[in-house]
C-alpha cells in the first residue's frame, strides 16, 4: 500500500468556519513530527494519520525531505486551507508551511502559538 492512502480522511463537519487541528507523532525513534493544518473539505483521521506515520519509519531521506513529503502528501489528500509541518531530531529541527492561494486569517495566525 502507498504511504497516502493510510491518510484516511472524512468530510469537515463545518467547513464555513477555520479552525486548527494539530496532530503528532513519531515516525522514526527519535523523531518528533507535528502536523498542523486549516481544514478546508477534508480533515485527517487521526487513527490514519498514525497508520500514515508508521509507513514512514524507513523513509529513506533525511528530516528536511521527510517534512517535505508529509506536507506533499497531506496537500494531496486533504487538500488544507493552510499546513505546517514540523519535525525535531537530535537537536534539529524542520518547519515548513503551505496554503492554498488567496486564503489567509490573520486572526487565527495571531492566537496561534508559533515555534
Amino acid at each position: 500500500m502507498y504511504r497516502r492512502e493510510r491518510l484516511t480522511t472524512a468530510p469537515n463537519p463545518d467547513a464555513r468556519h477555520d479552525y486548527l487541528v494539530t496532530l503528532t507523532g513519531e515516525p522514526q525513534p527519535g523523531t518528533r513530527l507535528e502536523l498542523r493544518y486549516v481544514p478546508d473539505r477534508w480533515v485527517i483521521d487521526p487513527a490514519g494519520f498514525a497508520a500514515y506515520l508508521g509507513e514512514l519509519a524507513a523513509f529513506p531521506g533525511g528530516l528536511e525531505a521527510l517534512v517535505l513529503a508529509v506536507l506533499d502528501d497531506v496537500g494531496n489528500e486533504a487538500v488544507p486551507r493552510w499546513t505546517e509541518v514540523r519535525a525535531e531530531r537530535a537537536g534539529h529541527r524542520v518547519a515548513v508551511e503551505d496554503r492554498q492561494p488567496g486564503w489567509d486569517n490573520p486572526h487565527l495566525f495571531a492566537r496561534m502559538e508559533r515555534y
